[in-house]
């Protein structure tokens, strides 16, 4: 009979740890090894902007259409739910002003931590000057169209930006996602 109660408890942790860990709290992501992004408030000039854009994402021979909607405003801070081509929520993230940001996956896919798909998206939209200050242990430069992401001598992360999208290479995890605004 002890031997069951201490597999129900066991059990029960383990169904509590998997809820908490649903909305994690963490200040920033690694984009390399012991090098990374802050995920901070906007900048001021974002305080009122919302739009959809396609994410087309592919790593190794996978490929995924995503539809990201992006909700900035100076009361409630980040917004953004992510869905599959047919309208399934994937995954929602929040981030109040000065608070941490919040994540809660809908669809259970592996490799699919929403605070990463913040980090490319303010890597992409956000000001190189803002995004400076947001780095640790990386520099990112500005040079015509394109933004590189170095740790080092090392290219992480190349974004170009073109015509009707801007394509994001990430060396380093090995992926590549396309953005097309929708609006």
């Amino acid at each position: 009979m002890s031997r069951l109660k201490t597999l129900v408890i066991a059990a029960m942790v383990l169904l509590l740890a998997s809820c908490a860990s649903e909305f994690a709290v963490k200040a920033g992501v690694d984009l390399a090894p012991n090098a990374g992004i802050y995920l901070m408030d906007p900048p001021a000039s974002f305080v009122a902007d919302n739009w959809q854009q396609v994410l087309e994402v592919s790593h190794n021979d996978e490929s995924h259409t995503l539809l990201a909607q992006l909700d900035i405003n100076s009361l409630s801070g980040i917004n953004l739910v992510v869905m599959t081509a047919q309208g399934v929520p994937v995954f929602q993230l929040e981030k109040a002003i000065s608070g941490p940001v919040k994540s809660k996956k809908m669809l259970p896919i592996e490799r699919l931590d929403p605070r990463y798909i913040l980090a490319d998206i303010m890597l992409v939209h956000w000001p190189v000057e803002v995004l400076s200050s947001q780095l640790y242990g990386l520099k990112i430069v500005a040079k015509d169209s394109k933004r590189l992401l170095y740790k080092g001598d090392e290219l992480i992360s190349e974004i170009r930006f073109l015509e009707e999208k801007t394509e994001l290479v990430n060396y380093q995890r090995n992926y590549k996602i396309i953005f097309q605004r929708v609006n």
